[in-house]
C-alpha cells in the first residue's frame, strides 16, 4: 500500500524510516537492503495509518506482506511501538516553533510555526498555524481551521479543505486539490493553483499566476495582471477581471459574472 508511516522491519528488531519517504519500495533502496527472493524475506514491510492526526494510539496497525519470516513473532510487537514513538514525536501540538529545515511533522492543535524551509508537513489540522513557506518545502492535508500564511519559492500544498486558509502565495509555489469552505488569498508571481471545488474561494489573483481546474460553486474574485485561469465548470463563478488578465480559456469566460 505505501502509505504514511511506511516502515521495514529487519531481524535485529529496527525498524527503518526516513521522514521524506512513503514508499516502501524507495526504503529497500534507500537503505540498500536485499530483496531479490520473495519467499524468503529479509524484512517485514510495515504501515501505521492515522485516524485521529493528533493521537498516535488511534492510528492502524499494518504488516503490508504476506510472507513473514521466523523471527516475525518475537519483534513484531516491539516494532509497533517502536513506529508508534516515532510517530508521536512529530506531533506538534502546542507552542511556537520557530524554524523547520527538515524532517516531516504533524501541525496540530493550537501549535504555531513560523517558518517552514524544507522538510514535510504532512498534515495540519485543528487551529494551527503556519507562517512562511518556502524552499522546497511541502505540506499535505490542510483541515479543519489551520491557517497557512506567505507560500513561496518552490513550496508545495496539497489538499486544503474543510475551513482552512491560505494567504499569500508567489514565487512558483503549487497548491493542488482545494475543496470545502476553503480560502486562498492573494496568489500572485508564476505561483499555480491545480483542482478547485466545492464551495473554495480564491480571491486576489495577480502576476502571472495560474489557475486550473475550477468546478462545483467555488469562487475566484479579482483577477489582474497577466493571470491565466482555465478548465471552469459546475456552477463555478469568476467575478472581477482586469489589466491584460485577458488569458481566459471558453470555459473560464462562459462563468465570468460581471458586476
Amino acid at each position: 500500500m505505501c502509505n504514511f508511516l511506511s516502515g521495514l522491519v529487519v531481524q535485529n528488531g529496527d525498524v527503518l524510516t526516513h521522514p521524506m519517504l512513503d514508499s516502501h519500495d524507495d526504503l529497500v533502496t534507500y537503505f540498500k537492503l536485499p530483496d531479490s527472493n520473495a519467499a524468503i524475506p529479509r524484512f517485514v514491510k510495515v504501515e501505521l495509518l492515522p485516524a485521529d492526526w493528533a493521537d498516535v494510539s488511534t492510528w492502524h496497525w499494518h504488516v503490508d506482506q504476506d510472507i513473514l519470516p521466523a523471527w516475525w513473532d518475537e519483534i513484531g510487537g516491539q516494532a509497533e511501538a517502536t513506529l508508534r514513538a516515532r510517530a508521536e514525536q512529530m506531533i506538534l501540538r502546542d507552542g511556537e516553533h520557530r524554524l523547520i529545515v527538515d524532517g516531516c511533522w504533524i501541525v496540530a492543535g493550537t501549535a504555531d510555526v513560523q517558518d517552514v524551509r524544507a522538510g514535510r508537513i504532512i498534515h495540519v489540522g485543528g487551529s494551527a498555524q503556519i507562517h512562511g513557506v518556502g524552499g522546497s518545502a511541502q505540506i499535505r492535508g490542510v483541515r479543519d481551521s489551520a491557517q497557512i500564511y506567505g507560500v513561496r519559492a518552490n513550496a508545495q500544498i496539497y489538499g486544503v479543505g474543510d475551513s482552512a486558509q491560505i494567504r499569500g502565495v508567489w514565487g512558483s509555489a503549487q497548491i493542488r486539490d482545494v475543496w470545502g469552505s476553503a480560502q486562498i488569498h492573494d496568489v500572485g508571481g508564476s505561483a499555480q493553483i491545480h483542482d478547485v471545488g466545492g464551495s473554495a474561494q480564491i480571491r486576489d489573483v495577480w502576476g502571472s499566476a495560474q489557475i486550473y481546474g475550477v468546478g462545483d460553486s467555488a469562487q475566484i474574485r479579482d483577477v489582474g495582471g497577466s493571470a491565466q485561469i482555465r478548465g471552469v465548470g459546475g456552477s463555478a463563478q469568476i467575478r472581477n477581471v482586469w489589466g491584460s488578465a485577458v488569458h481566459l480559456d471558453a470555459s473560464a469566460k462562459a462563468r465570468l459574472v460581471k458586476d
